[in-house]
């Protein structure tokens, strides 16, 4: 309960009191902030000890945290100190803040830890009976207890927008036409505030939670009460190593399913900003962690999977919740030599588009129908991202069928004008937004800056009414207007959150995600009857082996944890810390490794070396990291394993050279350290597959971070790369061994094309057989890839992938059924055309050649040209 202390200095005494809402309201809320109103929701008086009993006091729900009206207590919890302004809870360095709404217009009001910042001074004025946040920016907002009323109350249940049984149209078109301009233009930020009015009337709505690879920290999603935890699955680079569809679709529901769980808890919002399916084009990039790796098409079949599992389910009238797929589009850069990117212009030909930064996106649209997009920070050859007309309207919307909203990335509205000087005007930078297609800002431009638009004539209402028909009509379909007893995704509970279903998974996906990169003369998988040393800046990781964009995990197993659970007599050294500007505990770790049978060295980076607003400058381990695992390698006297923790590649040549082991795990996630100990003792036979290419550390001389052309030399990613890497896009072993044989094809060696035989229909298709030629049950990954005499053509191209499980001596058919765009190049011009002359079908070590005769076949147009649409 709120308490009011104040101190009457004549009598030198204090005296606490209960701060008292004073409306009497009978809907539902939910306590947040808004715009001081001086409305009946925000008014607040103080009482003595003597209290009606129906009257409620504001108080903090021990069950899930959450601050709501309630009973009056007089041994209440929370109490208000006029002098300092702090709303602190008793007993505790806990006070009411406010900072959300000023960092992202969040209209939440939570219990944090009590600081001198303004976000935590409250004033209470005696005339409007309001408690205003000092820190709350540049607009006043005062508490508010958010009464809002529902579609079963009346008169509102009787409006068409909460008649279940018309069409979306009609209820959406209701929705809109009983709002005022003031109503739309509050909804057009990332923070929406509630209406209430005799017309019309929707709670306050925060459009930001975030979902990488699980329910994660956000300004839509509340950890505590019955929902501390969510299952925390490994970084996306790492999921993106499993090559397994089924497993990135199972994830996504799962993920889903829980992200429902924290809703209808009151813990978080629908609408969530993942995937990330930019392309990993540089390995310096400090967000490649966040995305599935380097390849189009593999990120492609991420993008369907994941958004299919997440927005999918039991219920085809409702979203389970709205994905965002992210961040459309050639967003890859975060801050290199003095550009970041708010500034940075990516200049971009209609080939790299085609190829390259456009398949994911386009496969979120069309294959899986994401609810959003997110346009990015960057502008893209002039024209920022969340301006950008022909790349959200043309190619989104008109070529691609979206009919979902469009959200900018958090902040990317004011960029237009502030760092990419696009517009020089808040009206005009507000109609580049709306006009270019973004619908909904990150962020608190719109909501500060429309009404102006709209007085200088930038934009008419028609524009704010297609953004709130497309904000909306999502709003509805995920059943916020829809009686809660019919809608199956209302009815889960918290039960299914961390449940051991989603557990096993997350420990399956850590699994799959372990790369094995080397195996001198079968140093593993080592014997649990080993002394081991255990050494590294990573061996005993907790929270990095999640990576960014986390949430709070149910537990963590370390490396350490996980082969101590396997009952191996092993020590640890940590030897350094990741930034290892310290040599101080190489003795340590050196004499450790004199000792033992064999040596682990866990190594590699976490989000301190590269993350979101950070890149790095270089591919090579931070500090003296190499120098541990050369002295490390030098006093052991048994075999010297390597376990990478990292999501981005590095150079690690030496290591390749001359250790007998090495694993790759990304970062793996709440389960982690079990995955790494099964794997290295033999438990789980890996069988996962590089995501991304290992190059030499001299290729960041060789090629500016800025050039977004995948061909320039030495060229980007496996399939333009023409040095010499490291490791390979696609590199990986087992334990056991498998043989792959053709089984058939329609398409034989001497095979011929006609110029008009190009149809959808006709479907090139090819089967392995694959068999398990060894002593040990694993899977492997098959991956078929095409390359051509055709001038222009990629090195190779991934065109498909499976993933199996086999017995010793077992085999599987594995089926490849293609379209003819596996054939084609995409031109100078941008078109994608099929030759003549000489593909290679590869997969495995099996190579099959087709012979394409005849005049060229144009598949596709550019889509940046005009006219492309209609062809």
């Amino acid at each position: 309960v709120f308490l009011r202390r104040f101190s009457d200095f004549r009598a030198n005494c204090t005296v606490k009191v209960q701060l008292l809402f004073e409306g009497k309201l009978n809907f539902l809320f939910s306590t947040r902030l808004g715009p001081c109103d001086r409305s009946i929701a925000q008014k607040w008086t103080f009482h003595g000890s003597a209290l009606i009993s129906d009257d409620r006091c504001f108080v903090l729900n021990d069950d899930t945290g959450e601050l709501e009206l309630g009973e009056c207590d007089p041994s209440s919890d929370l109490e208000f100190n006029e002098e300092t302004g702090r709303i602190v809870q008793r007993n505790s360095e806990m006070c009411l803040d406010c900072s959300d709404y000023a960092r992202f217009r969040a209209w939440n009001v939570e219990v944090r830890k009590c600081s001198e910042s303004d976000s935590q001074k409250w004033v209470y004025d005696e005339e409007t009976k309001t408690l205003a946040c000092e820190g709350s920016g540049h607009r006043k907002m005062c508490l508010d207890v958010a009464a809002t009323p529902t579609c079963a109350d009346s008169p509102y249940s009787g409006f068409p927008y909460c008649n279940v049984t018309l069409d979306l149209m009609t209820r959406t078109k209701d929705l809109i036409s009983r709002m005022t301009v003031s109503n739309k233009i509050s909804q057009l930020g990332n923070g929406a505030p509630g209406v209430t009015s005799d017309n019309v009337s929707f709670a306050d709505y925060q459009w930001w939670s975030e979902g990488l690879h699980g329910v994660a920290g956000s300004p839509g999603v509340h950890f505590g009460g019955k929902l501390p935890y969510a299952t925390s699955y490994p970084q996306v680079t790492t999921l993106g190593a499993t090559f397994n569809k089924s497993l990135w679709l199972e994830m996504g529901n799962y993920i889903g399913i829980e992200a429902r769980a924290f809703a209808n808890q009151g813990q978080a919002g629908l609408t969530y900003f993942a995937p990330n399916i930019n392309i990993y084009r540089d390995p310096r990039w400090g967000r490649g962690q966040e995305t599935p790796g380097e390849d189009p098409y593999l990120s492609a079949n991420y993008a369907e999977a994941f958004v299919r599992g997440m927005q999918t389910g039991d219920d085809p009238g409702h979203f389970k919740v709205i994905t965002t797929c992210k961040h459309y589009d050639a967003y890859d850069l975060e801050n290199w030599n003095g550009t970041d990117r708010h500034h940075f212009d990516a200049k971009v030909a209609d080939i790299d588009f085609i190829e390259t930064y456009l398949p994911a996106f386009e496969s979120c649209v069309r294959n899986s129908h994401t609810g959003s997009i997110m346009c990015s920070y960057n502008a893209v050859n002039g024209v920022p991202s969340c301006a950008n007309d022909f790349l959200q309207n043309e190619i989104v919307r008109n070529q691609w069928g979206f009919e979902g909203y469009i959200v900018s990335d958090c902040g990317a509205i004011s960029d237009i004008m502030n760092n990419h000087k696009y517009t020089s005007t808040v009206e005009d930078t507000v109609a580049a937004g709306l006009k270019g297609g973004c619908d909904l800002d990150c962020g608190g431009f719109y909501s500060k800056n429309t009404q102006a638009a709209l007085d200088k004539k930038t934009i008419a209402e028609d524009d704010l009414d297609l953004a709130m028909w497309r904000l909306f009509s999502h709003r509805i379909r995920l059943g916020e207007f829809d009686p809660v007893e019919d809608q199956p995704y209302r009815q889960i509970t918290p039960d299914v959150v961390c449940s051991q279903p989603h557990l096993d998974l997350a420990l399956s996906a850590a699994r799959e995600g372990v790369v094995l990169l080397k195996n001198e003369n079968g140093a593993l998988p080592l014997t649990t009857k080993m002394k081991v040393a255990l050494i590294g800046p990573n061996a005993n990781a907790t929270t990095t082996m999640q990576g960014n964009y986390k949430g709070t995990a149910p537990f963590l197993v370390s490396p350490l944890m996980g082969i101590q659970k396997l009952g191996v007599d092993v020590s640890y050294a940590q030897g350094c810390d990741i930034p290892c500007s310290s040599t101080s505990g190489f003795e340590a770790a050196v004499d450790l490794a004199k000792s033992s049978d064999v040596s682990i060295l866990v190594m590699g980076l976490d989000t301190g070396q590269a993350g979101e607003g950070h890149d790095r400058s270089v591919l090579t381990f931070p500090g003296q990291q190499e120098a541990l695992i050369q002295q490390v390698k030098n006093a052991s006297k048994g075999h010297v394993i390597m376990v990478l923790m990292t999501g981005q590649p590095l150079d690690i040549s030496w290591e390749k050279e001359n250790l007998d082991g090495i694993l790759w795990v990304g970062y793996p996630g709440q389960s982690g350290g079990q995955a790494i100990a099964e794997v290295l003792f033999g438990q789980y036979n890996p069988g996962g597959r590089l995501p991304y290419t290992m190059y030499p550390a001299d290729y960041v001389n060789q090629i500016s971070f800025f050039e977004m052309s995948m061909r320039a030399s030495p060229g980007r990613t496996y399939k333009f790369y023409t040095g010499k890497p490291v490791y390979l896009f696609g590199d990986g072993l087992s334990y056991t061994t498998f043989e792959y044989q053709w089984m058939s094809s329609n398409y034989s060696r001497e095979s011929f094309l006609a110029t008009k035989s190009v149809t959808s229909g006709d479907m090139p298709s090819f089967r392995v057989k694959v068999q398990n030629t060894g002593h040990m049950a694993g899977d492997t990954v098959v991956l078929a890839y095409v390359n051509s005499t055709t001038p222009g053509a990629p090195l190779k191209e991934l065109i498909g992938f499976d993933r199996i499980n086999l017995e010793p001596g077992k085999s599987q058919e594995v089926f490849f059924g293609f379209p003819p765009q596996i054939f084609s190049t995409v031109t100078e011009t941008g078109c994608r055309v099929i030759h003549s002359g000489k593909y290679w079908v590869t997969v495995g070590d099996l190579h099959h050649v087709v012979h394409l005769h005849g005049e060229p076949v144009v598949l596709k147009r550019n889509p940046f040209k005009q006219g492309a649409r209609s062809e």
